[in-house]
């Protein structure tokens, strides 16, 4: 198509789509239909813009965010587990706790026995009983589509096996795990059980009435905006009776504005400000949100140097069970026939290497 307004006539030759078109048709070259905008992955959800609420809520919303980060790390010396999500075979993403516990550097899978129900999980290695406990809830495990491995990952700065077991939520449950995965976590060092009460159960209902509970807040003013609606911010009632029926006023002995109280003879000075009410409330907002900034930067580094005196005084760590970086190196992928494959699992079973058994 040609542009509406005339080549010689066209207001916007360099950004003229349909003059660019024609350009291109007549010096030859191959014409390409515009490409659609790429989304970026950043764009959709959950990776999308973070929610800003208004200062009031922010200290709840950053509260609820650190509660629900999935990229925090339960540790408990002997395992550890994160909540997140897994691709499965189907290619489509599920939510799933992922648990790791830590392995010698010579066991293999052939090695590992894992009996897992909705209620309890038991770990056995080598004959060793390296876990055993119990779910704090039973009802969302998905027990038929979890599954386990063993992989070499970096611990605590050491490359060992960890035996990483993916654990499936059932589609139609609507808890998030986040803060408890077994029973024995409940309970404080000296034997006591930490308090339930303290927070309800972390939920798709919870987290939707949170969100929705978000305010947005005030865009952010210029100092060249003023307001004439002010009386809301100038404190109008008495500061000795609390009559609202004052007049305020700057008599020629006063060096001030004053609140003169037509039911009583209290007399005390007006609030003043040199900005209106908005810009100073926004002012204000602005230096508690650098207070609060600065001391976030201060507890940052009082936990940096924490983290820094304490692995200082553990020393090196321990590598007797680290995996060397050429671990697997040599195995290859072997491809069979179907003939080939069988006599293959034939011999390995007639030489104990695979033993069935019965679940």
């Amino acid at each position: 198509s040609s542009c509406i307004f005339g080549r010689a006539r066209c207001p916007f030759p360099g950004a003229c789509a349909s003059r660019r078109w024609e350009d291109m048709a007549a010096s030859g070259a191959p014409i390409e239909p515009p490409a659609p905008p790429l989304m970026k992955r950043s764009m959709l959800a959950p990776h999308g813009p973070q929610l800003r609420p208004q200062y009031e809520q922010e200290d709840e919303w950053e509260e609820f965010c650190e509660r629900t980060d999935t990229s925090k790390v339960h540790d408990f010396g002997r395992y550890w587990w994160t909540y997140g999500r897994d691709e499965d075979d189907d290619g489509f993403l599920r939510e799933a706790v992922f648990l790791e516990v830590p392995l010698r550097k010579d066991i293999e899978a052939k090695q590992v026995r894992a009996n897992l129900t909705t209620k309890h999980l038991t770990i056995t290695v080598h004959g060793e009983t390296v876990l055993d406990e119990d779910f704090e809830d039973p009802k969302w495990l998905n027990v038929g589509e979890s599954y386990w491995e063993i992989e070499v990952k970096e611990v605590k700065k050491v490359r060992r096996k960890v035996l990483r077991y993916v654990l499936y939520i059932l589609m139609d449950c609507p808890k998030y795990i986040t803060k408890w995965l077994f029973m024995t976590e409940k309970t404080e060092d000296d034997g006591r059980f930490v308090d339930e009460n303290d927070e309800e159960e972390d939920n798709i209902d919870d987290r939707l009435r949170m969100i929705a509970k978000m305010k947005e807040p005030e865009p952010y003013r210029d100092a060249d905006i003023w307001f004439s609606e002010t009386e809301e911010e100038e404190e109008r009632w008495c500061d000795g009776c609390g009559s609202t029926r004052v007049v305020v006023m700057k008599k020629h002995t006063d060096t001030r504005y004053m609140k003169y109280c037509n039911d009583c003879p209290f007399v005390s000075p007006a609030k003043d400000s040199s900005l209106p009410t908005g810009l100073q409330k926004q002012k204000d907002i602005d230096e508690k949100r650098a207070r609060k900034k600065r001391l976030k930067a201060r507890k940052a580094a009082a936990k940096e140097r924490m983290e820094a005196e304490k692995e200082k005084a553990n020393g090196e760590p321990d590598r007797s069970e680290e995996v060397p970086e050429d671990h697997n190196k040599g195995e290859k992928t072997r491809l069979y026939t179907e003939e080939e494959f069988c006599d293959v699992l034939t011999k390995a079973l007639r030489r104990g290497e695979i033993k069935w058994e019965d679940y």
